[in-house]
């Protein structure tokens, strides 16, 4: 792997950003639980996608549009014997994922990054059961100690409105912290 991916990982991985994230416990208080199917967009360095493996037995999906994440989610994959996890490639906004496949979708710190959100949001719903949860944690739109420059970030009350647009039901919104915050929808009726 390159040092700019590297970086990333000890980005992706630092010991302030995984505490305030708090993955498994984030997944938890959205509502995931034992037997449900969850998507993760954007997946990273399976920050959230490994603790979902230990919550559900069921299938994971780990969506990744950089090959070098995708190979260091299957080596670690490997590495601690995981069996309900799915990668797949991401090569534009169309998710390869059944309709109504999906108990739960996630997306951290990827929509501010998206540059055609409404499509992204309609992908989510097709792919989500009837009252399927999305989870978006972003990095609050204001100076922070770590993410991107303000200007990049996109803020919880936009997120809810483009959300709620597309037909998704706003269920909890909290701030995780000094840099994120994390908002729960519902997916209305189809």
């Amino acid at each position: 792997m390159s040092s700019m991916n590297d970086n990333k990982i000890t980005k992706f991985e630092s010991e302030l950003r995984l505490a305030e994230l708090s993955p498994k416990n984030s997944l938890v208080k959205a509502g995931f639980k034992e037997n449900m199917t969850l998507c993760d967009i954007g997946a990273g360095t399976g920050v959230f996608t490994f603790p979902a493996t230990e919550l559900s037995n069921n299938d994971i999906y780990a969506l990744e549009i950089s090959d070098n994440m995708l190979e260091l989610l299957s080596s670690r994959m490997a590495e601690r014997n995981i069996k309900n996890l799915k990668l797949k490639k991401v090569d534009s906004t169309t998710l390869p994922l059944d309709n109504n496949s999906c108990d739960m979708a996630i997306m951290v710190t990827v929509l501010h990054e998206v540059e055609t959100k409404e499509i992204m949001l309609d992908e989510i719903k097709r792919i989500l059961k009837q009252k399927g949860r999305l989870m978006i944690i972003e990095f609050h739109k204001r100076k922070t100690p770590m993410g991107p420059s303000v200007d990049q970030r996109i803020s919880e009350e936009y997120v809810e409105e483009i959300s709620n647009s597309k037909g998704f039901k706003t269920i909890n919104k909290v701030s995780l912290g000094d840099n994120f915050y994390s908002v729960i929808f519902e997916s209305a009726l189809n």
